[in-house]
């Protein structure tokens, strides 16, 4: 299972049209961009939820291609409606982090914030199959 990064929402919309086309199936995971001194996302619960994501990915779907998908410094992304992945009619994403299952370009579950913290609600929503 690779982990691919989008480096702008652009790559992201792609991916997520590519999968409409082929009938794929992926993981999209938005978060905080990282601070380059640091490592670190701006956002603290993505820091928080990282770690349990990504072991919770390898453990239960090494079948799947993830897409990290950066947001942005945290001024491109709070306050920012027009952002591209608020807009984006494959995300629509508001809050950060989050991961989206898509299959065939369609949504089929979507975790938010603090639940993606959670080692058990993780290792459910990946259980979907």
């Amino acid at each position: 299972m690779p982990f691919v990064r989008c480096s702008t929402p652009t790559e992201a919309i792609t991916a997520a049209e590519t999968l409409v086309k082929s009938g794929g199936e992926a993981l999209f995971l938005f978060f905080g961009s990282e601070n380059p001194q640091t490592g670190e996302s701006w956002c603290p619960d993505c820091v928080v939820a990282d770690p349990v994501v990504r072991k919770a990915i390898i453990a239960a779907r090494k079948d799947l291609t993830v897409y990290e998908c950066p947001v942005g410094e945290r001024a491109d992304w709070k306050n920012q409606p027009g952002h591209p992945y608020r807009t984006a009619p494959a995300f629509r994403i508001a809050r950060i982090p989050t991961l989206v299952h898509l299959k065939g370009g369609v949504e089929v579950g979507r975790l938010v914030e603090a639940d993606l913290a959670v080692p058990t609600t993780v290792a459910a929503f990946l259980g979907k199959g």
